[in-house]
């Protein structure tokens, strides 16, 4: 067979040429399909778009509430003396570190206990006899209030419902569970109603209308309003490089996030007064520790003085007036270094304290470090932040670690600040011996004197330092306020859902779209395990396709004969015009008809083909070499002793087994089955026999097995000039035909063309224009037709 035949005639047919261009799906197909089944398209979007319009009917809008706070305006000896980057660390550290404060457990479990919301209580906005409802939460609005005196573990979370009997009396019931038996229980307004599950108070509200209402309610345990207030809460930083946060949470009562953001604001705030105040506290403690001390030193001072004044009769003296004013102030200077001194061994001990003991700030005791500050202050706000967070917590071990580091730091600073106190203590106390020495030229008892009383004002200046120090503190504690400052009060900044309800209309109408689609494709194409159009031929098989036979519904099996003129006939015409055009002659042609499994129709087309043949007044003859299931003689009644299998077992001759029939051709039957068809077959005298007919006849057609079943039919493929394969619409299995015809290539059977058989007059490439109802054929009947 001519290869470049096959591409030429291939390429006259443009669903052909689609085909072996590789076009791997049919778009124009798969679109006609589509519009055929338009009536599932118009019903599955009425349907989707109803029930998007159902879901839309439960939407409730979701508010975003939000408030904006200034965090620790207060920055101030932070970034003094200290490097750029250090500062800046410090400073994202402590707005980071307030931010998880912020929405911590600790200070969402105040808030909650505050807010003292234990119950919520709602309606139910019901749809079409409860098809659908959404609950509708009265907060503040609603006609009654609940007070659980007493709620067991069991009641929370399930649903209570309340229904107003009159201006008295109310019912409370349960419509149970696997666990609780449903009940129904009377009480009265403002009286405490006892149940298993608790004991509550119900009251009326100024919204108390009409007493035939119904409302639902549920108890919340604290865990629960801590998770259900958590897990919506966030916040960020506003501005890049600023210390304003927006603190937001999301809900749909609007009204009862605000009030929950104003608490959690008023004791974010009181939490940060109680911090400053607790360094203040702290540093009282400090004074009031080293006062007790000194009050000793002071009463032993002044009761020696008295003393040595009773005893020598003096009791004052001007000589050493000049050189009293330079001790006391050489005493005051030493007073300084000496609590400066008392505060680093007080820092040096409580540094390594848990993590919760808060360390106070150097600045309050003269001590001029930055960086010190620095890393106190972040100790602090570490330490603060470890008071809120448990163990198992992932930030807890980081925060350890942080603190481990800065205990480090800190005690390396302390070490600094000891040397400069050194230097400092050592200068004063040089000059403060020269002073004393000068003593020295005094008279005896002054000299005593003196001394008694510099013993006495020693203590006593310092214990007024003391004193004028806890003054200092407590002023500072009693002026203190919240370094933080709130911007923006608590409201409603927006809708967080306004378009869930466009979304749900566009969701539902795509999933309308798709499901006819989807059915469509498992219709038309994932479900059909065999071939349904000329494409799927073209495809699997890549060979020619040089006929399309369409479907018959006459009985007979030689539609070619007795309907000669009919368009069933044309088809057959067709196919012989473009297999001569195929083999490159008209006669004489030896073919062998075969398909992949039984059934396909090959016996059918070889005997409409052979007629076909007959009426061009041309010498035929088919030749059943199928031996396993003969089918030729019965389909054409044909009563035959002898056939094939007699011949070539040398039980006949050739002119015996060979039958003149009365439709115009020549039958050579199979004859009887014999035991070994495929032994048969592959002797020389099958390709004996081919060759004798090939000389006597214009057309031999070979009527073999099918080719996915019997092998022996390879054998046969060899001998003729063209090989028809017959493939049966809506029957052959593609599967099975891609594999038959892989098998046929790689044994080197080159010399195949298909037959497309019995193709029904529907879809897009059946033949519908011409054998349709209405179609040409029809138009032109009195040509066609010879019925």
């Amino acid at each position: 067979m001519d290869i470049n035949k096959i591409t030429d005639l291939n390429t006259n047919d443009s669903v052909s040429q689609q085909a072996i261009a590789g076009s791997s799906f049919d778009f124009p197909g798969f679109l006609m399909k589509i519009l055929r089944y338009w009536y599932l398209f118009l019903l599955a979007i009425i349907i989707a778009l109803g029930l998007a319009y159902l879901k839309n009917k439960s939407w409730t809008p979701t508010y975003k509430t939000a408030t904006t706070i200034l965090l620790e305006d207060n920055r101030s000896g932070v970034q003094s003396n200290s490097t750029s980057n250090y500062s800046y660390t410090v400073y994202t550290n402590r707005i980071n570190n307030q931010m998880v404060m912020y929405s911590s457990y600790d200070f969402i479990s105040k808030t909650v206990d505050q807010l003292n919301l234990t119950n919520e209580i709602y309606t139910k906005e019901q749809f079409k006899n409860n098809i659908l409802f959404k609950n509708n939460i009265l907060y503040k609005n609603s006609p009654v209030a609940i007070a659980g005196n007493y709620v067991t573990d069991g009641a929370y979370g399930l649903e209570f419902k309340i229904n107003g009997v009159d201006e008295n009396l109310y019912e409370i019931s349960f419509i149970g569970n696997e666990e609780i038996p449903a009940f129904r229980q009377q009480g009265k307004y403002g009286e405490t109603t006892q149940h298993a599950l608790f004991f509550l108070e119900i009251q009326k509200t100024n919204f108390f209308i009409k007493p035939d209402y119904e409302v639902y309610f549920r108890f919340f345990s604290k865990e629960d309003l801590i998770g259900l207030y958590s897990g919506r809460l966030s916040s960020r930083i506003l501005i890049e490089g600023s210390s304003v946060i927006e603190v937001s949470i999301t809900g749909k009562v609007a009204q009862r996030d605000i009030d929950f953001l104003n608490l959690l604001n008023e004791q974010f705030f009181r939490e940060n007064l109680e911090r400053k105040n607790e360094m203040a506290d702290r540093s009282i403690q400090f004074i009031d520790r080293q006062i007790s001390i000194i009050k000793d030193s002071i009463d032993s001072s002044e009761s020696k003085l008295n003393t040595y004044q009773q005893s020598s009769g003096l009791y004052s003296q001007d000589q050493s007036a000049n050189l009293t004013k330079v001790l006391d102030d050489l005493e005051q200077k030493k007073n300084d270094i000496r609590l400066r001194k008392e505060y680093l061994k007080y820092l040096s001990r409580y540094q390594s304290n848990p993590v919760n003991e808060l360390l106070t700030d150097p600045s309050a005791f003269q001590i001029s470090s930055p960086q010190l500050s620095a890393y106190i202050e972040q100790y602090n706000m570490l330490a603060l932040e470890m008071r809120t967070l448990g163990s198992s917590s992932p930030i807890y071990s980081k925060n350890l670690k942080t603190m481990e580091d800065l205990r480090y730091s800190i005690r390396d600073a302390i070490k600094a600040m000891n040397s400069v106190i050194a230097l400092e203590e050592k200068d004063i106390t040089q000059r403060y011996n020269k002073a004393y020495n000068e003593l020295s030229n005094l008279p005896q008892q002054e000299r005593e004197l003196l001394t008694h009383e510099r013993d006495f004002k020693i203590n006593d200046n310092y214990y007024t330092y003391l004193l004028q120090k806890r003054t200092e503190s407590q002023l500072q504690k009693a002026s203190n306020i919240p370094d933080n400052l709130i911007i923006d009060k608590p409201r409603v900044v927006g809708v967080i859902n306004g378009g869930e309800m466009r979304n749900t209309y566009m969701l539902y109408l795509l999933i309308g779209l798709l499901i006819p689609l989807i059915y469509i494709a498992c219709k038309e194409y994932l479900f059909k395990f065999t071939v349904q159009s000329r494409e799927d031929v073209e495809r699997i098989t890549k060979l020619p396709l040089i006929g399309t036979i369409e479907h018959s519904k006459k009985k007979e099996q030689m539609v070619v004969l007795t309907h000669p003129r009919s368009s069933f006939t044309e088809s057959f015409r067709s196919l012989r015009s473009r297999m001569e055009y195929l083999v490159g002659k008209v006669d004489p042609v030896s073919m062998l008809v075969t398909s992949t499994e039984p059934q396909d129709g090959k016996t059918f087309v070889a005997l409409n083909l052979a007629s076909i043949y007959q009426i061009d007044n041309k010498k035929v003859i088919i030749v059943d070499f199928d031996m396993y299931h003969p089918a030729l003689s019965k389909s054409i009644g044909l009563d035959a002793n002898k056939g094939l299998s007699d011949y070539l077992n040398g039980e006949a001759d050739l002119d015996e087994v060979i039958v003149t029939t009365d439709c115009g051709f020549d039958v050579l039957p199979a004859g009887s089955i014999p035991p070994n068809p495929s032994e048969l077959i592959r002797t020389p005298k099958s390709k004996e026999i081919v060759k004798l007919l090939y000389a006597q006849y214009d057309y031999v057609l070979l009527d073999g097995g099918p080719v996915g079943l019997v092998s022996d039919t390879y054998q046969l493929a060899q001998l003729v000039d063209i090989v028809l394969f017959v493939v049966r619409n809506e029957k052959t299995n593609k599967n099975f035909l891609k594999y038959t015809v892989k098998e046929l290539r790689e044994d080197g059977i080159d010399n195949m063309a298909v037959v497309y058989n019995d193709v029904k007059s529907k879809g897009r490439y059946g033949n519908k224009k011409y054998a349709g109802k209405n179609n040409y054929y029809q138009k032109h009947k009195d040509y066609y037709y010879n019925e």
